[in-house]
């Protein structure tokens, strides 16, 4: 160990894509960085900040390999808002596993029911995850979680 200190200076950022959307994530550990990744999705969409937590649902989820769990994450995180109209206001206890060549992530997400007029709609729907561009890679001391999500 190099004794490096890990700061996040941004949770996530969004980048230039062409027709979708690419959301960059960031975290000191690979479940920070899946945790980041979700906001930056759910932010997309509506404020999270004015999401209240008056419900919890336990998420497992689970991949072949890190590319098809945050996949999967961020599925189920859309089939949340789009089937259940839950929005997020917190992630507790993410914590991503490999158990006999699997990714487990299980995750207990936070919130309410969708209302656009108090948590706002930033204009964009989105509709698919994608596999287009995805990067998870360890850079030093920070891990870096790319993905495109389809509008």
């Amino acid at each position: 160990m190099s004794g490096e200190v890990c700061k996040v200076e941004k949770p996530f950022e969004y980048a230039e894509h062409t027709a979708d959307v690419m959301i960059v994530a960031y975290g000191c550990t690979l479940e920070e960085a899946f945790k980041n990744a979700a906001y930056g999705f759910a932010e997309f969409i509506y404020d999270t900040s004015k999401v209240e937590k008056k419900k919890c649902i336990e998420i497992n989820i689970e991949g072949i390999d890190l590319e098809q769990l945050l996949f999967n994450w961020i599925d189920e995180l859309l089939y949340r808002l789009d089937a259940e109209n839950f929005a997020i206001s917190s992630i507790e206890d993410l914590n991503i596993s490999n158990v006999e060549d699997r990714y487990i992530l299980k995750a207990t997400i936070c919130g309410e029911d969708y209302d656009k007029n108090k948590h706002g709609f930033k204009g964009t729907i989105i509709k698919a995850m994608t596999y287009h561009m995805m990067k998870i890679e360890k850079q030093d001391s920070l891990w870096r979680v790319q993905y495109v999500v389809d509008i």
